[in-house]
């Protein structure tokens, strides 16, 4: 789970059920105690739409798709610069939540819909960007490959696909995951760090192409799920550290996170 929440896809067992409890007990959780209200958050939501927008070019035209909206910040950010964007959240929790926000800012080019991915019966080529912030580190292989191959339906020629999630092969995942699943309360029993070299070959058995890696960040996307401190300054501190080293070539590949960008 991520700011972004989560999506259902075809899943044996009642596995998008237990996924939709989960999170909704988990967005309740969240809510009360304003977890994504803390500065690290903020900050980290900014770093992450930045990155986006590096590698997606953005129209006031556009059609989008946000897979598993989540709280909405990502619509939030990103809703003025696209002509509509539909945000489909499995959490009712958090849709309610999103669309509450989105209303209070007075966003009316975002419709939001709770419901698991797979319900949705979009048309061919029906979007220009789709976009999914840390959400398909949730789904089994065989979900994510159903979902990559029905992705390369939903867009236009020459759109963009935007898929960011923990790296599997970076260095804190592979020190510090373990012992901080072991803690944690916010992962899914079925939810994992992803390599990013799996889901970079499965984009393009399902069609895409121009497919490639970016590396997002270090420390910056763990931290805010450890500390709470609200400290601005220790937070530009932290993506700062982010900033140098992925400006370092033989590093980059050591980060916490990853984005596939693909068109197709």
């Amino acid at each position: 789970m991520d700011v972004a929440g989560g999506a259902g896809v075809s899943a044996p067992d009642g596995i998008v059920e237990q996924e939709r409890e989960h999170e909704n007990a988990w967005y309740t959780r969240a809510l009360r105690e304003r977890f994504f209200e803390r500065e690290g958050f903020r900050q980290l939501v900014a770093w992450n739409v930045a990155a986006f927008r590096r590698r997606v070019p953005l129209r006031a035209d556009m059609r989008v798709l946000s897979i598993g909206a989540g709280l909405g910040d990502y619509e939030l950010a990103l809703a003025s610069s696209v002509g509509h964007i539909v945000a489909v959240e499995l959490s009712e929790t958090a849709a309610d939540a999103a669309r509450q926000r989105l209303r209070e800012a007075g966003v009316t080019n975002v419709d939001v819909v709770a419901a698991a991915i797979d319900a949705q019966a979009f048309a061919p080529r029906q979007f220009d960007v789709i976009y999914a912030m840390g959400v398909f580190h949730h789904f089994l292989p065989e979900q994510r490959r159903m979902l990559l191959a029905r992705t390369h339906e939903w867009l236009a020629q020459g759109g963009h696909l935007y898929v960011r999630d923990p790296n599997a092969r970076g260095l804190l995942r592979r020190v510090l995951e373990a012992w901080f699943r072991r803690r944690s309360t916010v992962h899914a029993e079925q939810e994992a760090s992803m390599d990013p070299r799996v889901i970079e070959a499965e984009a393009r058995e399902a069609g895409f192409r121009d497919v490639q890696i970016d590396y997002i960040d270090v420390i910056g996307g763990p931290l805010p799920w450890l500390l709470r401190t609200e400290s601005r300054v220790f937070w530009q501190t932290v993506f700062g550290f982010d900033r140098a080293w992925l400006a370092i070539p033989g590093l980059r590949r050591a980060a916490s996170q990853f984005a596939l960008v693909a068109r197709r």
